[in-house]
């Protein structure tokens, strides 16, 4: 075989023709039939092998800086060795702290539940996978070989009315990295434990704390618990079945649980043909005990079985072919304790429970070994874990993707056309295989103790369950692509045509929507130096009335490349760029189904009729028509990239300044006349903005055979003002949202607590309730002597939001490391108030932070916490900033070791890599909140930290 060679410089367009890259952004398949880049010795050039094998992107084997020469958009890029070294189930949570503007919250540890929920500019971007909208990041992260955030108006553009919201753009592998043929095998096992683990009371601390709330509500009552059954349970001489002292969460919960992963790929790349295979199987246990009599598992567990193939072949010099095709089949468990659409629902009623219960209420089991409850609780905790049968939720995913590229050099030269049709589906059901239980509660009389029976024990049968259809997707998607690309000298022209057409069926009771894109882009350079770039969109949704269905939406991108200026003299600055886009963007609300059209409900209660008052039914209106259209966003984005000390230091900082106009709210802010009759409608009338600085500075060292190491660390800055809502006229100025961040909530303003001699007569309180001597007192703000809905102002901060993430690497030989830091400053939360009050359901659980510190008469000056109370607390339970908190934290959110065994030592054995490493996740965290994970909070299901080990090897 005779290879033939070109040389191609490193500045050059020749290297990936701007279509390429234009298309890898708008459809993620950029298979056009080019050269297969490898290095060349030259630092200043590349050496193409010229066989079929055409170039999927630059990117991956170009350093950052060189790969962003023509890119005037903004965005963020993570590479498939950052994502396998985070052992977790979901792909949205290796993102954490690694793209610059990319905001991430993991709010539960529920195993199958524990995605991360993304933010990119105050928006909830789209997820894309190779090209194609998808909905699911439940996959394998071995697969993933890019994560792209985009961000600015014109690289979505050709999202159209779904570009306001930004993508993160993920694409996955599809050929061998190294050699024509390479299979890999990866083995991974990892435990899992909570962050925080509450710290219930019990015992005699319990009793204590019970009574003091029980005469705080009714003074002067007998205690609940006497002095001798407090001094049993301080002794120990408390009877376990008759004064029963549970800790109900470390009784079901698991201390720890295991998770697992193997994994299994081939890969190959001729001249003809390239291919990518994966098998996967994930295993995670679930969160609380199992009773090993039980022939079935109840616990919440997850599993995962996917399987991935990408693949291209050449016909012949202009027709290149490509299919991937992805199959996952998920198992979610959970035990039957309600019977439920997801299991997650039944373990989190069980969360419920051990959060609402006493832990002197009642013994999880009998002297006899039955379990135990009262005439009143019936409901045993421990029954309800294992011995309620248990909720199996099956969810099938399959996707096929094939696109055809024919370039049509026989027409003219440059010109290309390319077809991509693919097919999403997803099926989710539930099985309902649950049973009854029955408790034996206690009586004593005259020192005897008797049981009667509560309930029925069931039966689980092989073959019968209830079976629900839970959620469903099937999706067609066609994309069409007609290109050109020209050089003549210094001129530099691309033009590029498409006309997609996403069709999806949400659900089985609604008509499909289509959203349809017609766009056309054109990007122009000078001398590689000056470079500019319009695009422009018609796109279409077919929910909106027919006058509002289309939008046109414009951008446009301007560069200039100054190290590449005659005058520019390369010293400690290698390489800069400016850059700028403004365009217009938009977002049609999926969740609006028709809304122009107003409906009616039959079999209302209609009027009566006649001398003989016969009822004659009628209809109404299935609340009020309203002609929605697609919120909108202009958007401006001023960015600066350069490279200093041959390009060992990189930098990049972009200025973005959005403003969203015809939002969808509802109208009058809750302030609206009830003579309407009906729910106001949503309407088109909100404004807000977006302002942000995002920057990431990177420094790698030169790459040797002995040492190696880079550091980058990337920092967002986010801020947001609530514009206009269309408010209607309010009598005071704190009452107005305008002018206040998106996110700020609302609420009273406390200032202490209500002391003794102060009640309604001679101080504000709130309307309908009596204070007492230490409940929260809130201010009033508009001095009428009560504390109602006009006294409620904004309350939070008004600093930007800033996120950062600190990764590192280092190697030495065969030894490697690599981590990640992240962070959040200026974040602050509103803690649920009833998981911050002791004995909210007069007999619930209570934990050391809900009464540390709290008022009592002995402790009026320096409490932080109101007094205790039997029950929900009406004035101690308003949302107030007297429950607000700091969640600023930092975090060691990965760290990852390993060792290669030497080439040397088994290169015989025809094995290329054999690598052992031990990773971890959320190691270890500094917060100001003592008592709560700072992103799970209050939630039962804290977050987990996992220690994970594993091999790799590769032939």
């Amino acid at each position: 075989m005779i290879k033939k060679y070109i040389k191609i410089k490193l500045f050059g367009s020749e290297l990936m023709p701007k279509a390429c890259s234009r298309m890898l952004m708008i459809t993620g398949i950029c298979a056009l039939g080019f050269p297969t880049v490898s290095f060349a010795q030259n630092k200043d050039s590349l050496r193409v092998d010229t066989n079929k094998a055409y170039l999927n992107t630059i990117i991956d084997n170009w350093n950052s800086v060189k790969s962003r020469k023509f890119q005037l958009a903004g965005s963020s890029t993570i590479y498939g060795a950052d994502v396998n070294t985070t052992p977790v189930a979901d792909i949205s949570n290796v993102m954490a702290g690694r793209l610059a503007g990319l905001y991430t919250i993991q709010s539960s540890g529920a195993s199958g539940y524990d995605n991360a929920t993304l933010g990119l500019r105050g928006q909830t971007p789209l997820i894309v996978v190779d090209g194609v909208i998808r909905s699911f990041t439940s996959f394998n992260p071995n697969d993933v070989k890019t994560i792209t955030v985009i961000k600015d108006a014109l690289s979505t553009a050709m999202f159209g009315l779904r570009s306001s919201n930004g993508v993160v753009y993920i694409t996955t592998k599809d050929r061998a990295e190294r050699k024509p043929f390479e299979i890999s095998f990866s083995s991974q096992y990892g435990f899992l434990n909570n962050l925080k683990t509450p710290d219930f009371i019990t015992g005699a601390a319990y009793a204590r704390l019970y009574n003091e709330a029980q005469q705080n509500t009714n003074p002067g009552s007998a205690p609940f618990y006497d002095a001798a059954t407090i001094a049993a349970y301080q002794n120990g001489t408390n009877n376990p079945f008759l004064q029963p002292n549970t800790n109900w969460y470390d009784l079901v919960y698991k201390k720890k649980s295991a998770q697992q992963r193997y994994n299994v790929d081939v890969a190959g790349n001729s001249k003809t043909y390239r291919y990518y295979v994966s098998l996967e199987h994930f295993n995670q246990d679930g969160n609380f005990i199992t009773d090993d009599n039980n022939a079935y598992n109840t616990n919440n567990f997850y599993k995962r079985y996917s399987v991935r193939t990408n693949a291209q072949m050449d016909f012949n010099e202009d027709i290149t072919v490509s299919l991937n095709i992805f199959g996952a089949i998920e198992n979610n468990n959970g035990p039957g304790s309600i019977a439920s659409p997801t299991p997650n629902l039944g373990a989190s009623a069980i969360m419920g429970s051990i959060f609402a219960t006493s832990p002197l209420a009642y013994a999880p089991r009998n002297p006899d070994g039955t379990y135990g409850g009262t005439a009143q609780i019936t409901n045993n905790i421990l029954a309800n874990t294992i011995s309620t049968g248990y909720i199996p939720v099956d969810t099938r995913t399959l996707s096929a993707d094939v696109s055809l590229n024919y370039k049509l050099d026989d027409i003219t030269k440059g010109l290309w056309a390319k077809g991509v049709l693919s097919i999403n589906n997803y099926y989710q059901q539930y099985s309902g295989r649950t049973k009854t239980f029955a408790i034996y509660y206690p009586t004593t009389v005259a020192g005897t103790t008797t049981y009667t029976k509560s309930g029925a024990d069931g039966t689980l049968q092989a073959g019968t369950a209830t079976y629900s259809y839970n959620g469903q997707l099937k999706q067609t998607y066609v994309n069409f692509l007609l290109g050109y690309d020209k050089q003549t000298g210094k001129h530099e022209m691309n033009v590029l045509a498409t006309y997609n057409n996403d069709n999806s069926l949400v659900s089985y009771i609604q008509l499909n929507q289509i959203y349809q894109n017609i766009g056309l882009t054109a990007s122009y350079n000078y001398g590689k130096t000056y470079l500019a770039e319009l695009a422009g969109v018609f796109a279409g949704y077919n929910r909106y009335a027919p006058e509002n269905r289309w939008n046109f939406l414009p951008s446009l991108g301007l560069g200039w490349l100054l190290s590449n200026e005659s005058w520019f003299k390369p010293g400690v600055v290698n390489y800069l760029k400016l850059k700028g886009t403004v365009g217009q963007t938009a977002w049609a609300d999926p969740s609006s189904y028709y809304s122009y059209i107003q409906r009616y409900s039959l079999g209302a209660a209609g009027y009566v009729f006649g001398t003989s008052l016969g009822s004659v039914g009628g209809a109404s209106e299935s609340g009020v028509a309203s002609n929605l259209q697609a919120e909108k966003a202009l958007k401006y984005e001023l960015g600066a990239e350069a490279a200093f000390l041959q390009n060992k230091l990189n930098v990049s900082v972009n200025y973005y300044n959005n403003r969203y106009s015809d939002l969808i709210r509802a109208a009058g802010n809750g302030y609206n006349s009830g003579i309407f009759g009906q729910t106001y409608p949503t309407e088109n009338i909100g404004r807000t903005r977006y302002t942000g600085i995002e920057a990431t500075i990177n420094f790698a060292n030169e790459k040797t055979n002995l040492f190696n190491y880079n550091v980058g660390l990337n920092v967002s800055l986010e801020k947001s003002k609530i514009l206009s809502y269309d408010e209607q006229n309010l009598p005071y100025s704190w009452l107005y949202n305008q002018g206040s961040p998106v996110t700020a909530g609302r609420g009273y303003e406390a200032i202490g607590f209500y002391k003794t001699g102060e009640n309604a007569a001679n101080t504000a309180t709130l309307q309908g309730y009596t204070p007492q001597p230490g409940d929260i007192k809130y201010k009033d703000l508009n001095g009428d002597g009560l504390i109602n809905f006009l006294d409620a102002k904004q309350i939070g901060t008004d600093k930007p939001r800033i996120f950062f993430g600190l990764n590192f690497g280092f190697s030495y030989r065969n030894f490697d490391l690599s981590g990640l830091f992240q962070g959040i400053l200026n974040r602050e939360v509103q803690l649920n108030s009833l998981s911050m009050s002791a004995f909210n359901n007069s007999t619930g659980y209570v934990l050391d932070y809900t009464t540390e510190n709290r008022w009592t008469p002995q402790n009026t000056e320096t409490a932080t916490l109101p007094r205790l109370t039997l029950g929900s607390n009406t004035n101690n339970t308003q949302t107030s900033n007297f429950w607000l908190r700091k969640a600023n934290y930092l975090r060691l959110k990965n760290l990852e070791i390993g060792y290669s065994i030497p080439a040397r030592l088994i290169s015989k054995a025809k094995i290329s890599k054999l690598r052992f490493f031990i990773n971890s996740y959320n190691l270890f965290t500094v917060t100001q909140l003592d008592y709560f994970d700072p992103e799970s909070l209050t939630t039962g299901f804290g977050n987990n930290r996992i220690i994970n080990g594993g091999v790799t090897l590769k032939l």
